[in-house]
């Protein structure tokens, strides 16, 4: 309210000048407003008084339109906000509350969706039933800052908000194959906030481990098995984060060529990670039993990818249920998580 008093004043003030301005000129023998005209004495008296009341009309006129505009920035009643600052945010919180709306009415709707889902992810059992494992798939979570980071052919990933990943918090990415664009962009984006730790069956060239140590990556050789042998450089990515003396993971991203189908879960029973970002590989069946091991322990996919060179290869990013809110993510509905 004080601003408008200010602005109010400041109309006035322009208001009374130029209105001084004008009558002074009136009175001057040489008034550039009627410079043609010639002096009456005995209707200057007259003309004035008529011209003073029609001007100080004109002035309240517009003091009243000003106020009018000065009434209308206080929105509402006293209960309600008077300062823009506040209606803004009214304003804000309203545009939200209406995609909000409209949010909860596709959650909603896709909710009644699950049990067709749910039944025909069920009935997948031949190798090539890729339509029905695709068409039966949606994201379980919205994540409003969904992006990909990496290229943007094979190798890069959908990831859920990365500016809200912890400092100093553990990324490990299984299967590297000298390319390292995804960890170069996401250590870019986010200023160097994650740890990484690469792991591959074949060793890097110079080059690729140079850059992996230069954005805070440690690599090291091993092949991802069911079980360890390090005599044959083979390790359970569970003995790769012991070893690695590593308790907490925040990000894993795989890519290992299907042996994700045996490694990946005796892995999550016994470490839970926030976001992982998984290519999968294999027949329809193995997809459905895969995703669905993965919901049973908390995971919710926000995105997926079909690969571009075989049907047989897909990306899938999943979230866990106690990291959707810290990532800014709106739960839809779970229909992987079902019973074989």
């Amino acid at each position: 309210m004080a601003n408008q008093f200010i602005i109010l004043s400041v109309i006035i003030i322009i208001t009374m000048i130029n209105f001084m301005m004008w009558s002074g000129a009136l009175h001057s023998n040489k008034s550039f407003l009627l410079p043609q005209l010639t002096y009456a004495p005995s209707k200057t008296p007259l003309q004035n008084t008529t011209d003073v009341l029609q001007s100080m009309q004109e002035i309240r006129q517009k003091l009243d339109a000003e106020m009018e505009i000065l009434k209308n920035l206080k929105i509402g009643k006293d209960t309600e906000p008077d300062s823009f600052k506040e209606h803004f945010q009214v304003g804000t919180q309203k545009c939200f509350n209406a995609k909000f709306g409209f949010f909860q009415k596709m959650r909603l709707f896709s909710i009644t969706q699950v049990p067709l889902r749910r039944r025909t992810l069920a009935r997948i059992f031949k190798p090539n039933q890729y339509y029905l494992l695709y068409g039966s798939l949606a994201p379980e979570v919205f994540c409003p800052e969904k992006i990909r980071v990496g290229t943007v052919g094979d190798g890069g990933k959908w990831v859920c908000n990365p500016w809200k990943v912890p400092r100093d918090s553990v990324m490990f990415s299984l299967g590297l194959n000298n390319y390292i664009g995804f960890e170069e962009e996401w250590q870019q984006m986010t200023n160097n906030s994650n740890v990484l730790y690469g792991f591959d069956a074949a060793e890097q060239n110079p080059d690729t481990k140079n850059t992996y140590s230069n954005i805070r990556g440690t690599f090291r050789q091993a092949t991802i098995a069911v079980a360890s042998d390090p005599s044959k450089h083979k390790y359970t990515i569970e003995d790769l984060a012991r070893t690695s003396n590593i308790s907490d993971i925040e990000i894993l991203k795989i890519d290992i060529e299907g042996a994700e189908l045996t490694c990946l879960i005796p892995f999550l029973t016994k470490y839970q990670v926030c976001q992982i970002y998984l290519e999968l590989h294999g027949g329809a069946p193995e997809h459905v039993a895969l995703l669905n091991r993965i919901a049973h322990l908390g995971y919710r996919l926000f995105s997926y990818e079909i690969n571009g060179y075989s049907m047989s290869a897909c990306e899938y990013s999943f979230i866990h249920d106690k990291c959707i809110d810290k990532y800014g993510g709106m739960p839809i509905a779970n229909y992987l998580d079902f019973k074989v």
